[in-house]
């Protein structure tokens, strides 16, 4: 819903701005494109003069970085890279600050542009990032100046890792990591760890997933807060498995990647670093079944369960206190509050989907998520979704589920 109501406001501001903006011409469009084109191009050839040509000069910070970006997707290497204007979704995004700040000869022009594109060997389907670039027109043609013009309307552009700096990568058979130098000697115990935890996935999960995979290292929090536009407080998070929604294929999550919070994730010890990768990969093979309705308690519950987490010490203390709500959490509980709240939210969770495998079975659950997540656009709110996925899966509704659980947890965790 933010989405949505930020994009009306913009609509709003362009509107009033248009007088002051002027709009571009269909042929200004497809010259754009044609720009994008020799960059993706260039991108795919090699050719690191050829994409610095189409940055603007007079932007010194942005070209430097769209040099570590091109160096970057070279040294891990790319089967597919596209950069299309995206005016099927987003109007044009020029306002006259834009105006004001590049000045009107150039004819500023800030439009949403769709980058897709595909590490060699790892990505079955193209990653997607959305990008929010002005374009200006110098006397040779169109260039690209920035990236960063609409960040206070927070809509930020995709970042890659090798954008902060140069990036070294190690493969395994089914891994490919990739980290700043600083980083490149944890690999091997890394990459060890996650050929370990997707035994444990490929054991557990019964449902069919590509098992190759890209793992980031970024060496700050701060870094991994911009690849993964985070707007809330990561201290308490040890990694993400993170995906795009390719909206060109109606609703597809495409390009996953785990995500350490290296600060926190290199405080545990190989096992616990096992299990975190484990959990992660569990996100990972859920992507390809996963719709727009499965709620954060499924995700996280399916991959606690496969993990092994059985640990409920926040949740055994709200029922021996009277304080448990009986009630399976809503999505902001996971993110929002204290830590306390935080991990009841992932202790319930985790609760639900063991209750469901104990009293059901694990090909029932299996069955549960994939009912669940095949829901593309359909009316009914996630609740009414989940109800029918488990009485697809389980042979009960969600307020028959909601009241067994409960009891449940009462019951093994008082």
């Amino acid at each position: 819903m933010r989405k949505l109501t930020l994009l009306a406001l913009i609509g709003l501001i362009v509107q009033v701005g248009a007088p002051a903006v002027g709009r571009r011409t269909e042929q200004s469009f497809a010259d754009i494109q044609a720009l994008l084109d020799r960059r993706a191009a260039a991108m795919i050839d090699g050719d690191r003069d050829g994409f610095l040509a189409t940055v603007d000069r007079d932007s010194p910070g942005f070209a430097r970085r769209q040099g570590r970006l091109f160096d970057g997707f070279q040294r891990l290497g790319l089967s597919e890279y596209r950069l299309d204007i995206g005016r099927r979704l987003w109007p044009e995004l020029t306002t006259s600050r834009e105006v004001a700040r590049y000045g009107a000869d150039l004819e500023p022009t800030v439009l949403h542009v769709e980058e897709r594109y595909s590490i060699d060997g790892y990505d079955a389907q193209p990653a997607l990032e959305d990008q929010y670039l002005t374009f200006v027109r110098r006397q040779s043609g169109w260039l690209v100046a920035s990236d960063v013009d609409l960040d206070d309307l927070t809509l930020f552009s995709g970042r890659k890792l090798w954008e902060f700096g140069p990036v070294a990568a190690r493969e395994s058979r089914h891994f490919l990591y990739a980290s700043h130098p600083d980083l490149l000697g944890a690999a091997t115990t890394i990459l060890s760890a996650a050929e370990r935890a997707l035994d444990r996935v490929a054991r557990e999960w019964p449902l069919v997933w590509k098992k190759k995979v890209v793992i980031l290292a970024p060496s700050t929090t701060a870094e991994l807060g911009r690849l993964i536009q985070a707007t809330f407080d990561l201290d308490v998070f040890v990694a993400f498995a993170a995906s795009g929604v390719d909206r060109g294929q109606d609703w597809d999550l495409v390009g996953h990647r785990i995500i350490l919070n290296w600060p926190n994730f290199s405080l545990y010890d190989d096992a616990t670093q096992e299990a975190i990768l484990t959990h992660e990969l569990l996100h990972i093979a859920t992507r390809e079944y996963s719709g727009p309705v499965v709620p954060v308690f499924v995700e996280e519950g399916v991959a606690e369960w496969v993990t092994g987490h059985d640990s409920a010490s926040v949740l055994a203390g709200q029922v021996e206190n009277g304080l448990f709500d009986r009630l399976l959490p809503l999505d902001h509980e996971f993110i929002s509050g204290s830590d306390a709240v935080i991990l009841s939210a992932y202790q319930e969770s985790s609760a639900a989907v063991r209750f469901a495998a104990e009293e059901f079975g694990d090909d029932a659950v299996a069955e549960f998520y994939r009912q669940l997540g095949a829901v593309r656009r359909s009316p009914g709110t996630w609740r009414y979704h989940v109800g029918r996925a488990m009485r697809e899966g389980f042979g009960i509704g969600f307020d028959d589920f909601q009241e067994r659980w409960a009891r449940w947890v009462e019951n093994n965790l008082d």
